[in-house]
C-alpha cells in the first residue's frame, strides 16, 4: 500500500494547478496528526512524502528550463554532443548539453540544418538560437512541452553556420553511447538492397528509429504494432528470458556444481537485460521492465513473498523516484498501464482455480493468453484512443502474430548479427526485416481505423472503469454497462458549435504553421507544417471526430507550410485542395484561392491575396 501512496503522491503533484510552501506545510501538519490519531491513515504520510519529492523535482526540472523571455538573437554557445545524432530530410537531431555566453548550461535538443557529422562526444563551439519549451502545448497528439520535460530537457537549439572543433569529453554514458554510434554507422555503410529492414534492425538493436521512412511508420500505426519498433518490455524480457535458459545449459554441462543455479540463471538475465536496456537508450518503457526484473531478481534472492502487484507498484515507485516527471511521459503510461491490465485479467481468471473443477480448470488456461489479449485491446481503445484518437481494428489479431515475430525472432537475431564481426549474418536478416516490413505495408492497405474523438476528463475516466469491470470473470454483473459505456466512447462526437461562430485552433508542429478553423458543419485546414502529419495534424482532426473534412489550404510551395501534405492526404481525405501556387501540385486536384469569398454556417471567409502580376516571384508573395 505505501508504494502505491508514494507513487500516487508524485503523479497528483504533476497536476496540481497551483501550489506554495505553506499549502505543503499545511498539508504536513494535517497529514502528521490524522495518521498519529489514526494509525490506519499512514499511507496518507507515503502520500506525502511522494507529493513533496515530486514537487521538489518537478520545481527543479521548470527552474532548469531555458526562460521563455531569453533572447532570441544568435550567441556563441559550447556544445558536447551526448547522444546518437539521426538524421531526417531536414536536419540533424541529436541531444547535447550546452554552456551559454553566460555560463548557464542546458540539456537541449539540437537541430542542425547544414546536415554536418556530430560524433558523440565531440565538443564545439557554435552560433545558435535558443528557443525555450515552455508554451509550446497540443491538446492532442504529440505535446512537445511535456515530452521535454518527461525526456530531461531544458529546451532546444538551432545551429548557425560556422562551428568550431574543440575537444572530446569523457563520461559513463557518452561511452555508451559510442558504442551505439559504432553500431550504427556500420549499419550505415552496410551494402543491403533492403535499407529499410537495415533500419529496422537499428530500431531493435540499439533503439535508433530516424532511418525508418513514412510508409514504414505508417503501416505500422494502421496496423497497432508501433510498440513493437521500440526497445519494448517484451525485448527486454525475451532477452532476459534467453540467456537464463542458457546459463541453465551452461551449468547443466559444466564439472563445478553451484548450489543455487537458479540465481545464477535470474541474475544473468537480469544484467544482461539492463546492459541491453543501456545500449538501446535506456528509455522510460524498458526502464519498466528492468526495474520489474530487478525486483523479481531481489525478491526471489531474499526469499520472499510477494505478487506481481507489488512488483509492478515497486518499479514505477523506481521509475519515478529516478525520473519523477516521467509521469508526464505518454510512453510511460501506455507501458505501465498495460502491463497493469494483462494482469489483472490473467489473476481475476486464475482466482477461478479453486471454484471450478480442475478438469475445467485445464482447458480453460489456454484462454489466458487469449484474456491478456483482449484486455490489452480493451485498455487500447481507451488510452490509445484518447491520446491518438485513431484505433487500427485488426491491432489485436496482428499483435498476435507480430509480437511473437518481432521478440523471438527478428530482434534475437538482428542483436546476434550486430556482435558478429562479419556483414553476411546482418544482410540476411536485413532481408527478413524487409520482407516483414514489406508484408505490413501491404495489409495496412486493408487494415479499418476506428476514429474515437475526445472525451470529457471525467468520461475518460468512467471508460477505463468500464474496461477493469470487463476483465473481471463475472463482471459483478455490470457488463451490459461496461459495454454500453465503450460503445458511446466510439461513438461520441463534441458538442456543435453555434450558427455564427468560429473555432480557430493553431496546432504547434515544431518548424512551420498549421491552423484548423471550424465553424458548425464545416472544416478548414491551413497548412500542416514540415513533418508532423501523424503526430500531430493528423490526431487534431480525428479529435473532434472528422474522418474527413471540407478543405485543405496550402498557401504557397514551401516545406514549412506544405511538407507533411503528402503523408496527411494518405490518411484522410478533403473534399477540396486551395493553394496559392498551384502550378506546384500537379499530381492534386487544386483550385486557386484568389477573388473568392463564402459563408459557412453564418461565417464570411474571404481570401486576402495580392494579384500575381504585382508580385514578385517569391513563394512567400504568392501565399494564400
Amino acid at each position: 500500500m505505501r508504494w502505491a501512496a508514494w507513487c500516487l503522491g508524485v503523479v497528483v503533484c504533476a497536476v496540481l494547478p497551483l501550489w506554495s510552501p505553506w499549502m505543503v506545510a499545511a498539508a504536513t501538519a494535517l497529514t502528521c496528526g490524522l495518521v498519529y490519531r489514526y494509525r490506519a491513515l499512514k499511507p496518507l504520510l507515503w502520500l506525502l512524502l511522494g507529493l513533496v519529492y515530486g514537487l521538489w523535482r518537478f520545481q527543479a526540472a521548470l527552474h532548469a528550463q531555458i526562460p521563455i523571455d531569453y533572447s532570441a538573437e544568435q550567441q556563441s554557445i559550447v556544445l558536447t554532443v551526448s547522444d546518437v545524432s539521426s538524421q531526417n530530410e531536414q536536419a540533424q537531431q541529436f541531444s547535447a548539453e550546452i554552456l551559454t555566453s553566460s555560463q548557464q548550461s542546458f540539456q537541449v535538443q539540437v537541430y542542425d540544418y547544414q546536415q554536418r557529422t556530430w560524433p558523440v562526444g565531440s565538443v564545439w563551439r557554435c552560433p545558435a538560437r535558443l528557443r525555450a519549451n515552455v508554451g509550446v502545448f497540443n491538446d492532442s497528439g504529440f505535446n512537445p512541452e511535456q515530452w521535454a520535460l518527461a525526456n530531461g530537457l531544458d529546451g532546444s537549439v538551432t545551429l548557425g553556420k560556422s562551428c568550431v572543433a574543440l575537444r572530446q569529453a569523457v563520461s559513463p554514458s557518452i561511452a555508451i553511447n559510442q558504442v551505439r554510434e559504432r553500431a550504427w554507422r556500420r549499419l550505415q555503410h552496410l551494402h543491403s538492397p533492403h535499407q529499410q529492414g537495415v533500419a529496422l534492425i537499428a530500431a531493435l538493436s540499439i533503439g535508433l528509429q530516424a532511418a525508418l521512412n513514412d510508409d514504414t511508420w505508417l503501416a505500422f500505426r494502421q496496423l497497432g504494432i508501433v510498440h513493437l519498433i521500440s526497445i519494448s518490455g517484451v525485448h527486454v524480457t525475451m532477452l532476459a528470458v534467453l540467456v537464463a535458459w542458457l546459463i541453465g545449459q551452461v551449468l547443466r554441462i559444466l564439472p563445478v556444481r553451484t548450489n543455487t543455479p537458479v540465481l545464477w540463471q535470474i541474475w544473468g538475465g537480469v544484467m544482461v537485460a539492463f546492459v541491453y536496456a543501456l545500449l538501446a537508450g535506456f528509455q522510460i518503457p524498458t526502464q519498466r521492465t528492468v526495474w520489474m526484473l530487478l525486483v523479481f531478481a531481489c525478491a526471489f534472492t531474499w526469499r520472499r513473498q510477494q505478487s506481481l502487484w507489488q512488483t509492478w507498484w515497486q518499479a514505477l515507485a523506481l521509475v519515478l523516484l529516478l525520473q519523477p516527471t516521467a509521469v508526464l511521459s505518454v510512453g510511460l503510461w501506455l507501458s505501465f498501464v498495460l502491463v497493469a491490465g494483462m494482469v489483472w485479467a490473467e489473476q481475476s481468471w486464475r482466482r477461478l482455480h479453486g471454484q471450478v473443477q480442475t478438469r475445467w480448470w485445464r482447458k480453460a488456461r489456454v484462454l489466458l493468453a487469449v484474456r491478456a489479449q483482449v484486455a490489452a485491446f480493451l485498455l487500447t481503445l481507451v488510452l490509445i484512443g484518447q491520446l491518438f484518437h485513431s484505433v487500427p481494428w485488426l491491432s489485436p489479431l496482428y499483435n498476435s502474430v507480430a509480437i511473437p515475430w518481432f521478440s523471438w525472432v527478428l530482434t534475437p537475431l538482428a542483436l546476434l548479427a550486430s556482435v558478429l564481426p562479419f556483414d553476411a549474418p546482418l544482410l540476411a536478416v536485413a532481408a527478413l526485416a524487409q520482407y516483414s516490413i514489406d508484408f505490413s505495408v501491404w495489409l495496412a492497405q486493408y487494415s479499418p481505423q476506428l476514429v474515437l474523438a475526445q472525451l470529457p476528463w471525467y468520461a475518460s475516466v468512467v471508460a477505463l472503469l468500464a474496461v477493469a469491470i470487463m476483465m473481471l470473470p463475472h463482471a459483478l454483473g455490470l457488463r451490459p454497462w461496461a459495454g454500453m459505456v465503450l460503445l458511446m466512447v466510439c461513438v461520441y462526437r463534441p458538442p456543435l458549435l453555434a450558427t455564427g461562430q468560429v473555432q480557430v485552433k493553431v496546432l504547434d508542429v515544431g518548424q512551420g504553421l498549421s491552423v484548423l478553423l471550424q465553424t458548425r458543419s464545416h472544416q478548414m485546414l491551413f497548412d500542416m507544417g514540415r513533418g508532423n502529419a501523424n503526430s500531430v495534424v493528423l490526431p487534431a482532426l480525428q479529435s473532434v471526430g472528422l474522418q474527413e473534412a471540407d478543405a485543405l489550404v496550402l498557401s504557397h510551395a514551401d516545406a514549412d507550410h506544405d511538407g507533411a501534405a503528402a503523408s496527411l492526404l494518405r490518411q484522410f481525405r478533403f473534399r477540396q485542395i486551395w493553394a496559392g501556387q498551384g502550378e506546384a501540385y500537379g499530381h492534386w486536384s487544386t483550385h486557386d484561392c484568389r477573388g473568392e469569398a463564402w459563408q459557412w454556417d453564418g461565417v464570411w471567409f474571404e481570401w486576402l491575396t495580392l494579384p500575381r502580376s504585382k508580385v514578385a516571384s517569391t513563394t512567400n508573395a504568392q501565399s494564400c
